[in-house]
């Protein structure tokens, strides 16, 4: 399994995939923070939503490595089809882990918050940045390596999903009938709107509540799209 990740991991560097994500990220990130004294909680939220678009086009490329013959050796010399989608998404998080100690790190090397971090904003911080991230693994994977893989609306249907879940409380607020269908969507604008509530933060039972909620789609997201793989390569 070991040298199954570094060998994606190796595969994906050497194929350049990764330079227009990760370099856009950097950029984004670097023009972002041009200004100092910005607020420390709503700055985060902007860069914990564009780590879900970007890590969004990592998992795709991530995905699309190999061609269908070469796929199946692999399966072969896993000897699961399971362990397969496991590597994928530990060179997934691999990046993650870069970008998100990329994002967070460095606005607070160049002083650029109005005020200093405190430890509840680093746990704040360090959640909606991997919980992003995950939702755009999530994301990337359900249409790169299910039965939506290769279809022409791919990549139009992971930004549209997106897109929903990072607007979906502003949708709530308009159409509230759309408040149960939308269950279905990662649960980012939920995240972000305590994220721009401001940098005092008061620990809640509804903060709680979208913590656990966050946590339980994550695993009941993953499950499925780990059983749709499975059918799709069966």
């Amino acid at each position: 399994m070991k040298g199954f990740i570094y060998y994606q991991f190796k595969s994906y560097i050497r194929s350049l995939k990764w330079i227009p994500p990760v370099i856009i990220y950097m950029i984004w990130v670097f023009i972002f923070y041009t200004y100092q004294g910005v607020p420390i909680l709503s700055s985060y939220a902007v860069t914990s939503i564009a780590l879900l678009l970007i890590m969004t086009w990592i998992t795709i490329g991530i995905f699309s490595l190999e061609k269908e013959s070469e796929k199946q050796l692999l399966f072969v010399q896993l000897s699961s089809k399971l362990r397969y989608l496991y590597g994928k998404w530990i060179v997934c998080l691999l990046f993650t882990i870069l970008l998100l100690l990329f994002a967070i790190f460095y606005p607070v090397f160049i002083h650029a918050f109005i005020g200093p971090v405190k430890f509840v904003h680093y746990g704040f911080t360090f959640h909606s940045h991997f919980y992003s991230a995950l939702a755009g693994i999530f994301v990337g994977t359900l249409f790169s390596a299910t039965f939506l893989a290769g279809k022409k609306y791919s990549w139009l249907g992971a930004i549209l999903v997106n897109v929903i879940s990072i607007t979906s409380e502003g949708i709530i607020a308009k159409i509230t009938i759309l408040k149960w269908p939308l269950f279905l969507f990662p649960p980012i604008g939920l995240l972000m709107s305590y994220l721009n509530e401001g940098d005092a933060i008061i620990i809640e039972k509804g903060i709680i509540f979208t913590v656990i909620w966050e946590i339980v789609y994550m695993i009941i997201g993953f499950i499925i799209v780990a059983r749709l793989f499975m059918k799709k390569e069966s």
